[in-house]
């Protein structure tokens, strides 16, 4: 009796674990399409980069969204401190990619 118990409260828990990390794979993936969806409609100009402005809306939409650490940036106010950070080529903008790059390292 006791191996058929623990049997089933494994094959309980296993399922429930699966569900647990298929749900966090959609919860990522929506909020990737999200964060999309903020870069460019706080991407004013569509020129595919976000000025300092720019970058300070997205911030704000990532944070009314739950995405990622940006409610503590908005919090904090370390908006510049974000996008310099995440300017990796200095060149006053930051594009797609910087911030893809910025988050796959």
């Amino acid at each position: 009796m006791l191996p058929r118990t623990f049997s089933k409260m494994f094959t309980t828990s296993l399922v429930v674990s699966i569900g647990l990390i298929v749900a966090s794979a959609a919860t990522a993936q929506s909020a990737s399409e999200q964060a999309i969806a903020n870069f460019q409609m706080a991407d004013a100009n569509s020129d595919g980069a976000l000025s300092q402005a720019e970058f300070t809306a997205f911030i704000d939409l990532n944070a009314a969204s739950k995405i990622g650490q940006s409610h503590r940036v908005q919090e904090l106010g370390l908006y510049r401190k974000a996008f310099a950070r995440l300017d990796a080529n200095s060149d006053g903008a930051v594009s797609a990619a910087e911030l893809q790059n910025a988050t796959s390292g």
